[in-house]
C-alpha cells in the first residue's frame, strides 16, 4: 500500500501563521460579546440572591466583639450565658470563619439548625464585595489571553476563547446560585479561582517556548509519568466520605494529569505506527482471512489496562474514559471500527460481570440506582430522582438565575451539575450547553484535521475526545441514559484541578489550531470526520433524554416520589424538595380552641397576641415554647392526644390516634402537593399567582375544645389519680345536643419534646379518651336499658328478684347458666325492683334477668351498634349474655363514646356523632341519630338523677353545686382491681340540648362511686365556674 511519511522530525520548522489585524479584532468583539452574556446571567443571579435574603435581622458572627452580642440568637437554649461565652471563645481563635456551620464545633447539630437562620457569617455588602472579586478575576483571565494573542499576533482558533468563557460561564453563574451567600461557603470564588488560572494557561500557545510538537519525541515519557502518578494514587489515594473509590492525591486528583498524558502517549504511538494498522488482514488461517495479533493485541491491552482500571480505582468514570479515547485514536488510526466494537462488548461485559460478583461496591451501586432510580435499596439511592426532579422542574425555560434551589441537589456543583443548570435554564440552558461543546468539539476536530503534522492530528483528536467522552458519559449518568460515573463535567463542575487540565487541553488545541498548512493524507482525516458524527449523535440522543424530562413530561417527573432510606434506616416515600421548600413557604396554619386561643401555630407572634390569656391561664409561652421551633404548642401535654406534634410526628400514622395535626393536615396547610407542582418552577419569584392564591386560604383549623376546661380537667384527673394511687385514666366532655367536645384528656401523656430525655413510652403516647378499649362494667346497664325500652316501654316496669345467694352474696340464677350473678361485695340484696331502682343501685342481678328475659343477645347487640359500641362474636354474646347485660363479658367501649351514651339520654334519644373540629375542617358532619324515643330517654335521665340522689353515687355527690345525673361502674377484670367508671350528664334541670354529656374512667381504680365520680363532680363544678352550664 502507499506509505504517507509523517511529520515528527524536531528540527523541521513549523508553519506558524501570524492573525491580521482585522481578525484580531473580530475574535475580541466575539470575546466582549460573551462577557457581555455572561455578566448580564450574572447581574440577574445577583439580584435573585439579594431579592432571596431574608429580612430578618441577623447577627454576623464574624463582626461580634462580645459574648453578649449573641445572647439574643441563644434565647430559648437553657444554658445560653455559658454557651455564648463557649461560642464566642471559638470565634476569638477561629474567625474568620468561611461559614455558619463551622459553629457545629460548639453547637451540637439538632440545636444549630434552629439558630442558623438567624447568623452569618459576613454582611450582603461582603457578598457584593466578594463577588465583584471574583468576577474581575473570572473576566479577567479571559482578556490576559486574548492580550497576548493580539499582541503576539497568534493565530488560534477564533471561537475557543469566546466559546470557553460561555461554558464556564454556566458554571460560574451557577456557583454564585449554589449557596446562601450570607451563610454558606462561597463556592463561587475557588470557581473564579480555577477559571483564572486556567484561562492563563491559553496563552501559552502565543509564546514560543510553548510548542506542541516537541512533545511527539517523547512518545513514552508521558506514559511513565501517567504510571508514576498512578502508583502514587494507589499508595496514597483517597476517596468522599463513604465512597471506595481512589480518587484524590491530597488536594490533587492526579486522574486529571493522567488522562492527558496518556493522550499524549497514544498520540506518539499512533504517529509511529498507524501506516503499519492500516494493513487490516493477514492469511493466518487456511480459507480465513484473520486480524493480525499485533493489530489485536493493543485493543486487547487497552480493554485489559480499562477493565483493571475499574476495578482498582472502583470507579467506572475513569476506566471508560480511558477506554474511549484510546479507541477514539485507534479507529481513526485503523480507519475501520470493528475492533473498537469489540471492545466496547468486552468493557460490557466487564461491567457486567463485576456488577453480578458485588464488586466493586460504589459501581454496584451505580449500577443499581440507574435500573431502578425511584426505589432502590441503596443508601442515598435517590441521587438519580434528583437529577431527574431538577431537570423536570427546570422544564423548557428554567426557574431562571438565581430562582433555583440547586443546593437541595445532592453533589450538585460537581456529579450532578448539569441537572442543577438544568433547573435554573430549562431545556434551553441544556441544550446550550451541548451546543457549546458541540462548537468547541466541531472547531478542536477541525484543527485535528487541519494540522500540518501527524503528531497534532492524533494530539488533537484524542484531547477532542477525552473532553468529550467525559461530557457524554456524566450528561448520559444524570439523564438515566446510562450508570453515573465518577467523572466531572468539563468547564462546569467545581474543582479546580479538572478546569485547569481542561484549560490545558485547549490550550494544546488552540496551538494545533494555529497553523492552516493541511498536510494529512485523506485516510486519516475522513475518520476524524465520521468521529465528529458519532459524537454529535451521541449528544442528540442525550438531548433527547433531556427533552423527555424537561419538555415532554417534566409535569409527570417532578411531582413523582422516590423511595429511599431515611436516618431510622426506614424507606420512605420522598417528595421532590422543591415541592417541600414551597409547602415551607406557606405558613401552617393555627389551630384555635373555641374562644380562639391558640393551640398550636407556627406563628410566634400569633402567641404574642394572646399573651394575656395564657397568663390568666397559667402559662409562659417562653416557658412552654421556643420562638425557634417551627411550631409551637404553648399547652405542651395538655393537648397532645388531642392535637399531636408537627415536630416529632410521634402517631400521626397510628391507627389509635386521631391528631388535628395530621387529620386537618389538607386544611392546615392550604393545599394538595398535586396543587404545588405546577407552581414549583417559579415558587421565588415575587408576586406569583398560583402561591398568592394559596395564601389567600383560610388554612386556619377551630376545635369545639374549650382550653380553660381541659386545663381544670387535666389537673383534676390527675391529682385525683395521684390520691387514688392509680396512673392511668381519661374522661370526655361533650355538648348534648351537638356533640361538641369540650374537654377530653388521657393521662399519662408524653411531654414536649424539649421537656423529656427519652422518647415517649407506649403508655403516655396512647388515646385512651378515644382508643382505649374498656369493659364497660355498670354504665352498659343504661345500654341493656335502651335495647328493652326501644323494644318494649312497658319494660320501664318489669320487676325482678335480687336475693341472698346463700354465701354472703346477693344476686340470683338463671336458669341455663350454671353461675350465679353476683352483685358487688358488700351490697345487700335488693329484693324485688324495677328498672328505674336497678339503675339506682346498680343491681346486677336485676340486668342479668332482664337481658335474657326480656333483651336477648340480637336486641342488645342492635342497640350497641347503633350506639357504635361493639358487642364482640355474635356466639360469644349469647354465652355470655347474662354477664355482658350489666357490662361484663366480651362487651368494650372508650370513653369517648360512654360519653355519647350519656349525650343520647341528655338529648332525648338522639345521638350525636360527637366532634372536636367545628367548622369547614370537621369531617364528622352527621346530625345526631334517633336512637330511642324521647319519653323512654326522659324516663333514663329520671333513673340515672337517682343513682346521684339515692344510689351508688348519692355520698359523693352529696352537696354538689351543680344537678348531675349519672351511672357509676365497677368493671372486673382477671387481674388486679377492677376499673373505676362514671358517665353522667348536668345539668338533670337543663335543657336537653344544652346539657353536658360526660365519662370518666381510672384503670384500677376500684369503685366507680369511690374514685371516678368525685372527678366527675369536679369537673361539673368547674364547667358551671367557667360558664359553660
Amino acid at each position: 500500500m502507499a506509505v504517507t511519511r509523517s511529520w515528527t522530525g524536531a528540527g523541521t520548522a513549523p508553519v506558524m501563521v501570524r492573525a491580521p489585524r482585522s481578525g484580531a479584532t473580530v475574535r475580541f468583539a466575539w470575546l466582549v460579546a460573551s462577557s457581555l452574556v455572561v455578566a448580564t446571567g450574572l447581574w440577574f443571579v445577583y439580584q435573585a440572591k439579594v431579592q432571596r435574603m431574608s429580612g430578618a435581622a441577623v447577627v454576623n458572627v464574624n463582626a461580634v466583639r462580645s459574648a453578649e452580642e449573641l445572647l439574643p440568637v441563644l434565647e430559648g437554649f437553657t444554658n445560653r450565658a455559658e454557651l455564648a461565652e463557649r461560642v464566642y471563645g471559638y470565634l476569638d481563635r477561629a474567625r474568620p470563619v468561611g461559614h455558619a456551620g463551622a459553629l457545629t464545633a460548639v453547637i451540637p447539630r439538632r440545636q444549630f439548625a434552629r439558630i442558623k437562620p438567624l447568623i452569618a457569617v459576613r454582611s450582603p455588602e461582603d457578598f457584593r464585595t466578594e463577588l465583584l472579586r471574583s468576577a474581575l478575576f473570572y473576566f479577567g483571565g479571559f482578556y490576559l489571553a486574548a492580550l497576548v494573542w493580539r499582541i503576539t499576533r497568534f493565530r488560534g482558533d477564533a471561537l475557543f476563547l469566546p466559546a470557553l468563557q460561555l461554558l464556564s460561564g454556566f458554571g460560574f453563574l451557577l456557583m454564585v446560585s449554589m449557596r446562601d451567600p450570607l451563610r454558606d461557603t462561597l463556592e463561587f470564588h475557588k470557581f473564579a479561582i480555577g477559571v483564572f488560572v486556567g484561562s492563563l494557561l491559553l496563552a501559552l500557545p502565543a509564546l514560543r517556548l510553548f510548542d506542541y510538537r516537541r512533545l511527539s519525541g517523547w512518545c513514552y515519557t508521558p506514559l511513565f509519568g501517567a504510571l508514576g502518578l498512578f502508583a502514587a494514587l494507589m499508595a496514597f489515594g483517597r476517596g468522599p466520605a463513604g465512597n471506595d473509590a481512589k480518587v484524590n492525591l491530597g488536594i490533587f486528583q492526579p486522574v486529571e494529569v493522567i488522562k492527558i498524558l496518556l493522550v499524549m502517549f497514544l498520540a506518539g504511538y499512533f504517529t509511529r505506527n498507524w501506516e503499519r494498522l492500516r494493513d487490516l488482514r493477514e492469511e493466518r488461517v487456511p480459507g480465513e482471512r484473520v486480524a493480525r495479533a499485533e493489530h489485536v493485541f493493543p485493543v486487547m491491552a487497552a480493554t485489559g489496562i480499562s477493565v483493571a482500571l475499574f476495578f482498582v480505582l472502583k470507579d467506572l468514570g475513569p476506566a471508560l474514559v480511558t477506554l474511549f479515547v484510546f479507541l477514539a485514536m485507534f479507529t481513526v488510526a485503523r480507519g475501520k471500527p470493528g475492533l473498537a466494537i469489540a471492545a466496547v462488548v468486552l468493557m460490557v461485559a466487564a461491567v457486567g460481570m463485576g456488577y453480578r460478583m458485588g464488586t466493586p461496591h460504589t459501581v454496584v451501586q451505580r449500577i443499581d440506582m440507574w435500573l431502578s432510580p425511584w426505589d432502590n435499596d441503596v443508601h442515598g439511592g435517590d441521587q438519580l430522582a434528583h437529577g431527574l426532579w431538577a431537570f423536570a422542574t427546570g422544564g423548557p425555560t428554567g426557574s431562571g438565575p438565581g430562582w433555583g434551589d440547586p443546593g437541595v441537589i445532592p453533589a450538585g456543583n460537581t456529579d450532578l451539575v448539569l441537572p442543577a443548570l438544568g433547573e435554573e435554564w430549562g431545556f434551553v440552558g441544556v441544550a446550550a450547553i451541548f451546543l457549546l461543546f458541540g462548537i468547541l468539539m466541531w472547531r478542536g476536530l477541525r484543527a485535528a484535521q487541519r494540522s500540518d503534522n501527524t503528531y497534532g492530528l492524533f494530539l488533537g483528536t484524542g484531547l477532542c475526545a477525552l473532553i468529550a467522552c467525559e461530557m457524554l458519559l456524566i450528561s448520559a449518568g444524570v439523564l438515566g441514559a446510562l450508570p453515573l460515573s465518577g467523572v466531572v463535567s468539563p468547564f462546569l463542575s467545581s474543582g479546580n484541578t479538572a478546569m485547569v487540565a481542561n484549560f490545558l487541553v485547549f490550550a494544546l488545541l488552540a496551538a494545533i489550531s494555529a497553523t492552516e498548512q493541511t498536510t494529512q493524507p485523506a485516510v486519516l482525516r475522513q475518520p476524524v470526520g465520521r468521529l465528529k458524527l458519532v459524537l454529535a449523535g451521541a449528544g442528540a440522543i442525550l438531548l433527547g433524554f433531556a427533552a423527555r424530562y424537561q419538555v415532554l413530561h417534566d409535569t409527570d417527573y417532578l411531582a413523582r416520589d422516590a423511595h429511599a432510606f431515611e436516618e431510622d434506616n426506614v424507606k420512605r416515600p420522598q417528595h421532590n424538595p422543591r415541592i417541600n421548600s414551597l409547602a415551607h413557604e406557606i405558613p401552617r396554619g393555627t389551630i384555635f380552641d373555641r374562644n380562639g386561643v391558640p393551640l398550636g401555630t407556627s406563628n410566634w407572634q400569633e402567641l404574642e397576641r394572646h399573651r394575656d390569656q395564657y397568663t390568666a391561664l397559667g402559662v409562659s409561652i417562653e416557658s412552654a415554647d421556643s420562638k425557634f421551633d417551627g411550631r409551637h404548642y404553648p399547652f405542651g401535654a395538655a393537648t397532645v392526644h388531642l392535637v399531636g406534634d408537627l415536630r416529632t410526628g410521634e402517631n400521626f400514622h397510628a391507627s389509635n390516634a386521631s391528631l388535628v395535626e395530621h387529620d386537618a393536615n389538607r386544611r392546615l396547610q392550604g393545599y394538595d402537593y398535586a396543587e404545588l407542582a405546577p407552581l414549583i418552577r417559579y415558587r421565588h419569584h415575587p408576586g406569583n399567582a398560583g402561591v398568592a392564591r394559596i395564601l389567600a386560604r383560610d388554612r386556619d383549623v377551630k376545635l369545639t375544645v374549650d382550653i380553660r376546661l381541659q386545663l381544670r380537667a387535666k389537673e383534676i384527673l390527675e391529682r385525683r389519680l395521684r390520691q387514688a394511687g392509680a396512673s392511668n385514666g381519661a374522661l370526655v366532655v361533650m355538648e348534648a345536643g351537638t356533640g361538641d367536645v369540650l374537654a377530653m384528656v388521657s393521662t399519662p401523656s408524653a411531654n414536649p419534646p424539649a421537656g423529656r430525655a427519652v422518647p415517649a413510652t407506649p403508655d403516655e403516647l396512647l388515646d385512651r379518651a378515644r382508643y382505649g378499649q374498656y369493659p364497660p362494667g355498670s354504665t352498659f346497664k343504661l345500654v341493656t336499658a335502651m335495647a328493652a325500652l326501644d323494644g318494649d316501654a312497658a319494660l320501664a316496669n318489669r320487676t325482678y328478684q335480687c336475693r341472698p345467694l346463700g354465701d354472703g352474696r346477693c344476686g340470683n340464677t338463671i336458669a341455663g347458666w350454671n353461675r350465679a350473678i353476683k352483685d358487688d361485695i358488700g351490697d345487700h340484696a335488693h329484693g324485688t325492683l324495677s328498672m328505674e331502682r336497678a339503675i339506682a343501685v346498680s343491681c346486677n342481678a336485676y340486668f342479668a334477668q332482664l337481658g335474657v328475659h326480656d333483651v336477648g343477645s340480637k336486641a342488645l347487640a342492635a342497640m350497641a351498634e347503633r350506639l357504635g359500641l361493639s358487642t364482640g362474636d355474635p356466639r360469644e354474646l349469647r354465652q355470655a349474655l347474662p354477664f355482658a347485660a350489666y357490662g361484663q363479658g366480651p362487651v368494650l367501649v372508650t370513653p369517648f363514646k360512654m360519653a355519647r351514651v350519656a349525650a343520647t339520654i341528655a338529648a332525648g334519644g338522639r345521638m350525636p356523632q360527637g366532634r372536636w373540629v367545628a367548622g369547614d375542617g370537621n369531617a364528622r358532619q352527621d346530625v345526631p341519630v334517633a336512637v330511642l324515643a324521647e319519653p323512654q330517654a326522659i324516663f333514663l335521665a329520671g333513673a340515672m338523677r337517682r343513682v346521684v340522689t339515692e344510689g351508688t353515687a348519692r355520698r359523693v355527690m352529696s352537696g354538689a353545686a351543680v344537678e348531675i345525673a349519672g351511672k357509676t361502674g365497677t368493671a372486673q377484670l382477671d387481674r388486679g382491681e377492677p376499673h373505676a367508671w362514671f358517665t353522667g350528664f348536668a345539668p338533670f334541670n337543663g335543657e336537653p340540648g344544652r346539657r353536658l354529656a360526660f365519662a370518666v374512667i381510672v384503670e384500677n381504680g376500684g369503685y366507680g362511686g369511690r374514685t371516678a365520680a368525685p372527678i366527675a363532680r369536679e369537673i361539673v363544678e368547674a364547667a358551671k365556674e367557667l360558664g359553660l352550664l
